[in-house]
């Protein structure tokens, strides 16, 4: 099955269109998931830990237009997390922190220990693969070595324990064809 892998929207219309719209022209076959960070809270991390409530519509941008192209499954990202506690809505808070499919673990990211260079140190997981998103860069880490990937190189996954970030949608237009019966992740850009 192909595997459309998407991360970091932040309430970007134009370029989540753009991206959504290579995916359907290029791999219409290919199922969509997302990263988390579909939203961009408009709260900063200082005022969210004041613990007021704030109306959803001062927390967060949302047009009827953005979220008619969230029809996929997403796993829960740190800026829903936020949204989620200044206005206490609860909507995201049903969302999963990780998705499994074939072979590969999806999560945000914003789990993991990131120190001042953007570098992580990842937990162990079950899965050889695992998707995140949170830091915008596209690549992939053998051990805790980061290996950046240019838009369109594909990347064997045959036997191999892999950390992939996707990239952002939000201003790079990056994400991830995985192919899970040939066994591949292609890095794209639209």
């Amino acid at each position: 099955m192909r595997y459309a892998i998407i991360s970091d929207l932040h309430s970007n219309e134009a370029d989540t269109y753009a991206v959504l719209t290579q995916i359907t022209t290029l791999f219409p076959d290919a199922k969509v998931v997302a990263l988390g960070d579909l939203y961009e809270c408009l709260v900063s991390k200082k005022k969210a830990a004041k613990k007021q409530t704030i109306a959803l519509q001062k927390a967060v941008h949302v047009s009827s237009s953005f979220e008619a192209l969230l029809t996929f499954p997403s796993v829960i990202g740190n800026q829903e997390e936020r949204i989620a506690k200044v206005t206490g809505n609860r909507h995201f808070q049903r969302w999963p922190a990780t998705l499994t499919i074939e072979n590969a673990t999806l999560i945000h990211g914003h789990q993991f220990a990131w120190d001042e260079h953007w570098q992580p140190t990842f937990p162990s997981f079950s899965t050889p693969l695992v998707f995140f998103g949170h830091s915008h860069r596209a690549a992939y880490y053998v051990g805790n070595k980061r290996m950046p990937m240019p838009p369109n190189a594909r990347l064997d996954v045959t036997n191999k324990q892999l950390m992939i970030n996707v990239g952002a949608v939000v201003f790079h237009r990056e994400w991830c064809l995985y192919d899970s019966e040939k066994h591949y992740v292609q890095f794209m850009k639209a």
